[in-house]
């Protein structure tokens, strides 16, 4: 577990969004919510002037707070554990600039985060709820 310790920490105000995480595996639930955090940080890291943020949570860092928000949900720590040491890395970051793409991010276009962030925020998704507007 240490290495999700190493992920990341911060001691901001939890404003949990619902994960809509459903079914699946554990990893698979992992992976899902890393590549959605780590997708709404990118957007945060973007669109601050436009006043797009991520949303408070007490935990940084993608991976650590996936584990976490899960851990909450009552998800077995080992088999979270096993998740993150399964994880390729590589692959994953792949799988974001892929999901991010497919919703209109386009290469080399910050406000194209933006946009599809403002959208994400008004659809009320997941990626939405992770983020939100100041």
């Amino acid at each position: 577990m240490a290495a999700l310790v190493v992920a990341g920490c911060a001691a901001t105000p939890s404003g949990g969004p619902s994960l809509g995480l459903g079914g699946g595996s554990v990893a698979n639930r992992w992976e899902q919510r890393v590549v959605t955090i780590s997708m709404a940080e990118r957007i945060a890291d973007a669109c601050h002037d436009e006043g797009i943020y991520l949303a408070p949570s007490r935990w940084g860092g993608a991976a650590h707070r996936a584990t976490e928000e899960l851990a909450e949900q009552g998800v077995d720590r080992a088999d979270l554990e096993a998740a993150f040491q399964a994880q390729d890395f590589g692959a994953l970051s792949v799988e974001i600039d892929e999901t991010l793409a497919r919703k209109g991010v386009e290469r080399g276009r910050p406000q194209s985060l933006c946009r599809v962030g403002a959208q994400e925020i008004e659809a009320g998704s997941d990626l939405g709820l992770t983020l939100k507007r100041g």
